[in-house]
C-alpha cells in the first residue's frame, strides 16, 4: 500500500513539473483554454439543438400526413 502512495505522488509531481514547464497556470493560457472549452460547449449545444429541431420538423411533417 505505501508503494501505491509513492506511485501516485510520483505521477502527480511528474505532471505538475510538466505543467510548469509547459506554462500552465499562466493567465493567458488559462483564458484561451476556457475560451476553447466554451466555444466547444456552444458548438455541441448548437448542433444538438439543430438535430432536435430537425427531428421535430420531421415528426410534424409526418403528423400532417397521418
Amino acid at each position: 500500500m505505501p508503494q501505491l502512495d509513492l506511485d501516485i505522488l510520483d505521477d502527480f509531481l511528474y505532471r505538475a513539473f510538466a505543467a510548469f514547464l509547459l506554462g500552465f497556470g499562466e493567465s493567458d493560457i488559462e483564458e484561451s483554454a476556457i475560451d476553447r472549452h466554451a466555444e466547444a460547449h456552444l458548438a455541441r449545444h448548437y448542433l444538438a439543438t439543430q438535430k432536435g429541431l430537425r427531428a421535430e420538423v420531421a415528426l410534424l411533417a409526418r403528423a400532417v400526413r397521418i
